[in-house]
């Protein structure tokens, strides 16, 4: 059938190589046993090509998608989910290419190919993967020419540069979709999202776990400050605080939200903006102390800043602190004692020393001051600590005394409840490294710091560090330089004496700061901003909705001129100069084509008139029709067959 035979093997392994590429990304979150079926189903469609064999009967194809269906209800326990939803686009998809039998079905693979590439984004949107998807739609599109090429091969020249064409006129088109399609508040693809962390913090804390997460080097947020970038020292980043004491760590109370909450500031106002990478909890950063929230984000009475919403994507806020402050000491006696509480059945060692350590040294002042140079003289800051036991903080503090930044506030603050003083543990960040292309902070995984916080009477909540005590270093200069390079590649940054590495880290870093400033995050505020810059305040949906129509004529009609323009400048392609050259080399005989003459009734007139030109010319314009009618027009060859031949001609 004529339908049918678009499925030739060129066009079948084009149409699998393209599912490959697409499907590509998401083979680290597959199942092992989804990906295999995606492989088999790719083979065997080849197969069935290479050989001419008959594709798998609807009993088949129904059986194996049962079991899928199956599968992924025992994989995720539930069918509905990001998750889930795309892992069984991909596989059906496959199982759509396994059934192809006619073009029609290949244009529903091709179609729902494009759409299969857009699903990438709901997990990366970065640089490269924008560049990768591009990528795979420029195969697509040159698989959809070869499908649409009937009764003629075209090779990889005919298949791509078409294609590739197709997707440079339809950047104008893009363009006008991206800035003038009205952006929605929230995320667009409204699909519940996995509820574990893609990497960052927690809401509990046990030793050994902010020391895996500093072995990172990938980036949790970036700031851009309006002035200068504040000392390392005072760049404390705030996030989850962990009030509630178990046996081997920390955990987070269900702190209630306020208004706002007294405190004296002490310093000016910093501004900054944050740009946060998506970690699907609800908790945002900020230097110690926010003087005001964003809209929509709130403050809890543990003065952390929670958003209304997990940021499940990339997230940017502007806010202030002050750096230098003095929280009020008004706590109630009942808010106080959640913070004294502590589990009297393990680290019965560290709750001994508290309570002896209470009874030398009454004023807590001098119990802090104590302790800090304990820290210093016995303790030892490393990246690797031993694994620890039971009693953890016994073990720690009486044992190995070789911790990281979690040992060290994990076992102050138990100490300090023990001694009858309230503490509690705050994590978040650390520090940050200056990108000297940007001017931005950059603020990694590795700056993942935990600290402590104790009440004092006539202080309120005061920030006690006690990592500052056991290596100054981190604190004042970075992970780095307390402990060397962190991660594979700030290895290889280091072991570069040319500092060549290091440079096109920070360029490769300024290029992502600001694709996610205009692309990933030009959300709605920006649209608005962008109409207000215009001179067009308060848009609605209606004045884009017209915008759009607008910015769509515009820009389709300008490439439109542009085709034409082309077109015109390239009206005669170089088959039909060649023809007109055979032509007047005829016509310097007396013999004149006229312009509504055909090839064939030109031929006919050269052999009544021209008998003795007959063979020679008749080779040529069997030739000219060959490259310029005939199903091959396409194939190069021909092309090149007729233009020798023409060349050669000469009339006698």
């Amino acid at each position: 059938m004529i339908n049918g035979s678009a499925l030739t093997l060129a066009n079948v392994t084009w149409l699998v190589a393209a599912m490959g590429f697409v499907i590509a990304p998401h083979v680290q979150r597959l199942p092992w046993w989804a990906s295999a079926v995606c492989l088999a189903a790719g083979a065997w469609r080849w197969w069935i090509a290479r050989n001419g064999l008959r594709t798998p009967g609807w009993l088949i194809m129904g059986g194996i998608a049962f079991a899928i269906t199956a599968g992924a209800f025992v994989e995720y326990r539930k069918l509905f989910g990001r998750e889930v939803g795309v892992m069984l686009l991909i596989v059906m998809l496959c199982l759509k290419l396994l059934e192809m039998r006619m073009k029609r079905d290949a244009m529903v693979v091709i179609f729902l190919g494009f759409f299969l590439a857009l699903t990438n984004f709901l997990y990366s949107q970065t640089i490269l993967m924008g560049v990768y998807m591009l990528v795979c739609v420029w195969l697509f599109i040159a698989t959809l020419i070869g499908f649409n090429r009937i009764n003629s091969e075209p090779t990889i020249r005919d298949r791509l540069a078409p294609a590739g064409w197709l997707l440079l006129q339809s950047i104008p088109m893009m363009i006008v979709f991206f800035f003038l399609f009205p952006r929605i508040s929230g995320p667009l693809w409204s699909i519940p999202q996995d509820g574990q962390a893609r990497t960052g913090l927690s809401d509990s804390m046990s030793p050994g776990d902010i020391s895996k997460l500093s072995q990172s080097d990938a980036v949790a947020f970036r700031v851009e400050f309006e002035g200068a970038v504040p000392n390392t020292t005072d760049l404390y980043w705030r996030g989850p605080v962990l009030g509630m004491q178990s046996g081997r760590g920390w955990r987070m109370y269900d702190s209630p939200a306020v208004a706002q909450f007294e405190y004296t500031a002490l310093s000016p106002e910093v501004k900054y903006r944050v740009t946060m990478q998506p970690h699907n909890k609800t908790w945002l950063f900020a230097l110690d102390i926010p003087s005001a929230v964003p809209a929509d984000a709130m403050l809890l009475a543990d003065y952390q800043m929670r958003a209304k919403q997990p940021v499940n994507a990339l997230k940017a806020y502007s806010i202030g602190s002050h750096l230098n402050y003095r929280i009020e000491a008004d706590s109630s006696p009942v808010e106080l004692q959640k913070y004294l509480n502590f589990n009297r059945r393990s680290n019965p060692r560290t709750i001994a020393f508290g309570q002896e350590m209470r009874e030398k040294y009454p004023d807590p002042k001098a119990l802090i001051e104590e302790l800090m140079k304990k820290y210093n003289r016995e303790f030892t800051y490393t990246l690797e600590p031993p694994l620890l036991g039971d009693n953890p903080m016994d073990e720690f503090l009486f044992g190995t005394k070789l911790g990281f930044c979690e040992h060290y506030a994990g076992s102050f603050a138990l100490i300090m409840r023990a001694a009858g003083v309230p503490a509690r543990v705050v994590t978040g960040y650390q520090g940050g490294e200056v990108n000297p292309v940007s001017r931005m902070l950059v603020v990694k995984q590795s700056e993942a710091h935990a600290w402590t916080e104790v009440w004092l009477p006539d202080l309120g909540w005061l920030r006690v560090d006690p990592t500052f005590a056991v290596s100054p270093l981190r604190i004042n200069r970075g992970m780095s330089a307390a402990l060397g390079p962190v991660g594979v590649f700030d290895n290889m940054v280091e072991a570069d004496k040319l500092g060549i590495l290091r440079s096109l880290a920070y360029t490769w870093d300024a290029v992502n700061s600001e694709w996610n400033r205009w692309v990933v995050g030009f959300n709605q505020d920006r649209q608005r901003g962008m109409f207000e810059g215009f001179g067009i305040p308060d848009v609605d949906w209606r004045t884009m909705a017209m915008w759009l129509i607008g910015g769509v004529f515009v820009a389709g009609g300008g490439m439109g001129l542009v085709l034409l323009a082309l077109a015109y400048r390239n009206r005669k392609s170089p088959v039909d100069e060649a023809f007109e050259r055979f032509c007047a080399q005829i016509g310097r005989r007396g013999l004149i084509r006229a312009k509504s003459e055909g090839p064939i009734d030109f031929l006919k007139r050269i052999e009544r008139q021209r008998p003795q030109d007959h063979e020679q010319a008749k080779n040529v314009i069997d030739a000219y029709i060959a490259a310029r009618y005939a199903p091959s027009a396409s194939d190069v060859s021909s092309r090149r067959r007729f233009i020798q031949l023409a060349r050669r001609f000469r009339s006698a």
